[in-house]
């Protein structure tokens, strides 16, 4: 499929020092970053107002002319491989014009149209800084996890001196899943896990029922969420790790 809506949920859970879960509904956008042009004159605004719109300067998309060819150039920065196939991103739109975006991932494929490599955007509040983490697909095939140390202040209760342990499920079928694990260095377990499923259908643009589906919308879902788990988290006593 060219473009979807992804309708699923998110759940969290942090296993220590304290336990603390939660799970909640999503729906995000999956977007063919070479074929935005699709939405013009639908209800998705490309870097225009509306009451749902995508901005390109949140993420690795040229302003004036948008494609996949950041989001490659950035992948070749890190991987010797060929990602000149389709670059999807998996994200939340703006709401009126607002929109925040913990994780967003970028699925980039070989010429050919198999897996090629991801990117995971990460962003944080209230900074509003963004890092990105590049992921080999050969290393997450066939449900195999991939360990990466954690770079980038995002919880003020988690230290950047951890380390990630991913695995994914590529949307080749319908479905697309995310998993995320945190591990302090040295420890044995996981300190915390995190993880995201979404069914995907084909998306136009020409109706916002697919995002919404009886939720608020996901922006403010979203950061009200962040703010409401880090408040409870506080009152549970964990430590707090100011940003560096």
């Amino acid at each position: 499929m060219m473009h979807a809506s992804g309708y699923g949920s998110t759940w969290h859970a942090r296993l220590a020092p304290k336990t603390h879960r939660f799970k909640y509904r999503s729906a995000m956008l999956y977007l063919d970053l070479d074929h935005l042009d699709d939405f013009a004159g639908s209800t998705l605004r490309i870097n225009r107002r509306g009451a749902l719109s995508f901005r390109t300067h949140r993420h690795l998309c040229d302003d004036q002319d948008p494609s996949g060819d950041e989001a490659r150039t950035f992948v070749r920065s890190q991987l010797t491989i060929d990602v000149s196939g389709s670059v999807k991103l998996l994200t939340n739109p703006h709401c009126f014009g607002i929109g925040f975006n913990p994780l967003s991932v970028y699925f980039l494929h070989q010429a050919d149209g198999s897996p090629g490599a991801l990117i995971y955007e990460v962003s944080n509040t209230p900074w509003n800084e963004i890092h990105r983490y590049v992921i080999p697909y050969d290393q997450v095939a066939s449900g195999e996890e991939y360990w990466f140390d954690k770079t980038f202040h995002v919880s003020p209760f988690n230290p950047t001196t951890q380390r990630y342990v991913t695995k994914v499920q590529w949307p080749t079928d319908g479905h697309a899943s995310i998993y995320l694990g945190l591990q302090d260095k040295g420890a044995e377990h996981l300190m915390f896990e995190a993880g995201l499923t979404l069914d995907l259908t084909p998306y136009e643009g020409r109706s916002m029922k697919p995002l919404f589906l009886g939720l608020w919308p996901q922006t403010f879902l979203v950061v009200g969420g962040i703010y409401r788990e880090a408040f409870a988290l506080w009152r549970k006593g964990l430590t707090y790790h100011p940003h560096p």
